[in-house]
């Protein structure tokens, strides 16, 4: 089992006292949970459950896929005409915060990623001065950067709870204006056409 491990390039043996090492078990676990809940649970859903189910996941695809676009304020906002805005709110931001600790991980366990990029290094001093603020307004206003962010955050080790916290308030602030705002927009266009 070692020689595989070695022509695999893992170590030998793992090192639980390393912080990247609990995260990353952290990370697996909840992505066992959620699995599991799912399979277990899977005849207990209606329709409105599939619809946070689906807002959930879209947030959660959305943020933590670095590259791949997956329109979750547009999940979002078509879901809250039909379902509660504050439950989207609310389950949307939460989920798209917890996909962005793939990019917090990242930077976490490997600063060299982007540390060359201009963007990165005018970040990473906007983060060093004012963290909170930084995450909190790049959470808040939807933009491509935030992965960026999360990196930044990651490699000068912002504490965990904190930049969860912080991303948060920001992703859930977002959804809910979106979510309201749609849900108004909408009722405001039928009653407009009488519909």
């Amino acid at each position: 089992m070692r020689h595989l491990a070695q022509l695999a390039g893992l170590p030998a043996r793992i090192d639980w006292r390393k912080p990247e090492n609990l995260v990353r078990l952290a990370i697996l676990m909840v992505v066992i949970a959620a699995i599991a809940a799912a399979l277990l649970l899977r005849g207990s859903f209606g329709a409105t459950q599939v619809g946070y189910g689906a807002v959930a996941l879209s947030a959660l695809v959305a943020s933590a896929g670095l590259v791949i676009p997956v329109p979750a304020l547009a999940t979002a906002c078509a879901t809250a005409l039909f379902l509660n805005p504050f439950l989207v709110g609310v389950i949307a931001g939460s989920a798209e915060t917890t996909g962005e600790l793939s990019g917090y991980y990242l930077g976490y366990t490997g600063r060299d990623v982007l540390s060359r990029s201009r963007i990165y290094q005018r970040l990473e001093r906007w983060m060093r001065r004012k963290g909170w603020l930084l995450l909190f307004i790049a959470s808040l206003i939807p933009n491509p950067i935030f992965d960026v962010v999360g990196i930044a955050a990651g490699a000068l080790r912002y504490p965990i709870w904190g930049f969860l916290a912080v991303v948060w308030l920001g992703k859930v602030l977002k959804f809910l204006i979106f979510a309201y705002a749609c849900k108004a927009g909408s009722d405001w266009l039928t009653g407009l056409f009488g519909l």
